[in-house]
């Protein structure tokens, strides 16, 4: 029988002198985690009862959840705004030309009854076999996700925890670093991201500079994060200690080279659709991000700073997998919406899909479960909770209204005395599952036209690239950069000023 949740203590909160984000990307809740509920009947996950229709129109074509049969992904799901609306109002949601905008405030729970007939959709678009989109119901079990399992058997799972927004990558992941996307829904166009964003009341970082609190923001390949006008001048800056390869971090914790905040960006390897990045996002083999997971927490948990960090595993958003509860309401931002599209205005007044997200650190009571019940506003989180943390444990000013009333994360910090044996907390976690459910190596495809976050990621290293090389070359690179099409040319250019971003660095030291 799974204990109940200790209340949090302040006095532990308090000995916290690092937080370290790890968010992956584009899986729900129930996906990864919703079989758990076996082991732990706290864990707001799965009877196996749940189901979509195959085709809307008949009520003998039910999809059940089931167990997943692989690792990988055939297609990825949409989950671009609209294709979120879809996902859980189901097909009758779909704008017209009488309703062409979004249910901002949906007095009804979200019937949650439309991911299969997106995925369908998304097969269609993307020209893979129809039966393909079952694998959106299929949902893995603990045994198969090993790393995760062991985490969350070990800490605290966050049974409530919602992307920010019922929407794509780039907005959701603005929120976790500025508590708003500016008004974004979906994915920026090219010309956007070249610019850059900016945000009323600035970042986080922008925070954590003020308040003289050092951060670092560690990356796998191009981070998102340079998207942000500010964030992109220190990215390129080669004397920059605020941004780290990821093949970095453990050197820097084992010499206790640790700032008040550190964020992780995964490989994306977005040229590439994914295929050989660790970010858990479609094509990628999600068992590349377990052992990222476990790679991150064995550092951390093998310091000698483990008693004083917080690590918060995460993913900033569903990705357009099954999830069974409804997106609640939220507190809209407050701030301006310069990057709205005025065709489908959305206020900022309720929350995304379910998203996995894990706290873990010395003084969390294992296998607590944090919320037993949706509709309690108290133990209801998005990725501004983080922000809202810091805030806290920092004496930060908050960004906007979303994030000055978010719920902290010091509820997960819940014993007096931290645990600091082998037997007290896992000094290793356990090796992500073997091969034996791949049906087989997916291969980075060549030919195929680009993908929306692909586009996103190539616009935002032609950026980089324009500002760091002569003038007399911008011309060429401009010509180079509105003529590629293919995947594998995208994935080359992408790689070319990564290694040279990388060489300026290199070069300074």
């Amino acid at each position: 029988m799974a204990n109940a949740v200790l209340p949090a203590v302040e006095a532990s909160f308090q000995k916290i002198k690092h937080v370290v984000v790890l968010m992956l990307e584009n899986r729900s809740f129930d996906h990864l985690v919703g079989f758990m509920r076996a082991n732990n009947p706290n864990i707001a996950g799965l009877t196996g009862d749940e189901f979509n229709y195959w085709d809307p129109n008949n009520s003998l074509s039910p999809q059940t959840v089931g167990k997943a049969n692989s690792f990988t992904m055939p297609f990825d799901p949409g989950h671009e705004c609209m294709d979120v609306q879809l996902q859980l109002y189901g097909p009758k949601s779909l704008p017209s030309s009488n309703l062409p905008s979004l249910p901002n405030s949906p007095t009804d729970p979200a019937p949650m009854d439309g991911f299969l007939c997106s995925a369908i959709y998304q097969t269609q678009q993307q020209k893979v076999d129809e039966k393909g989109a079952l694998r959106i119901m299929e949902c893995f079990q603990p045994g198969q996700v090993t790393v995760l399992s062991a985490l969350i058997q070990e800490f605290a799972l966050f049974n409530f925890w919602h992307s920010s927004l019922p929407g794509p990558t780039w907005p959701n992941r603005f929120f976790v670093h500025a508590a708003t996307s500016g008004g974004l829904t979906d994915s920026p166009d090219d010309e956007r991201i070249i610019q850059g964003f900016s945000f009323t009341d600035g970042t986080i970082y922008d925070r954590l500079t003020t308040a003289k609190k050092e951060w670092c923001i560690y990356h796998g390949d191009l981070p998102q994060t340079a998207g942000i006008t500010s964030l992109r001048v220190e990215f390129l800056n080669p004397l920059t200690k605020n941004f780290r390869k990821i093949d970095d971090f453990t050197a820097d914790i084992n010499l206790g080279d640790l700032p008040e905040y550190t964020f992780i960006e995964p490989k994306y390897n977005t040229g590439n659709n994914y295929v050989n990045g660790n970010s858990m996002h479609p094509l990628n083999d999600i068992r590349k991000g377990e052992l990222l997971i476990k790679q991150v927490y064995e550092t951390l948990r093998n310091s000698a700073l483990w008693d004083k960090v917080m690590l918060v595993v995460t993913f900033d958003e569903h990705g357009g997998f099954y999830d069974h509860v409804s997106p609640p309401v939220a507190v809209p931002t407050g701030d301006d919406t310069r990057y709205a599209d005025p065709k489908h205005p959305f206020d900022f007044d309720r929350l995304g899909v379910r998203v996995p997200s894990v706290v873990v650190s010395a003084y969390t009571q294992k296998g607590a479960v944090i919320g037993t019940d949706a509709n309690n506003a108290a133990t209801r989180f998005d990725h501004t909770s983080i922000l809202a943390t810091l805030s806290k444990l920092f004496g930060l000013r908050s960004l906007t209204k979303r994030d000055e009333n978010a719920n902290t994360l010091d509820i997960a910090l819940n014993l007096d005395e931290p645990r600091l044996t082998s037997s007290e907390a896992l000094t290793t976690l356990p090796d992500p599952a073997p091969d034996s459910m791949m049906e087989g190596p997916v291969t980075a495809p060549v030919e195929l036209p680009l993908s929306g976050f692909q586009k996103n990621q190539l616009a935002l290293a032609h950026a980089c690239n324009m500002q760091i090389s002569p003038p007399a070359q911008h011309q060429a690179l401009k010509a180079r950069f509105e003529n590629i099409t293919r995947q594998k040319d995208a994935a080359d250019y992408i790689q070319e000023v990564e290694d040279k971003v990388h060489l300026r660095r290199v070069q300074k030291k």
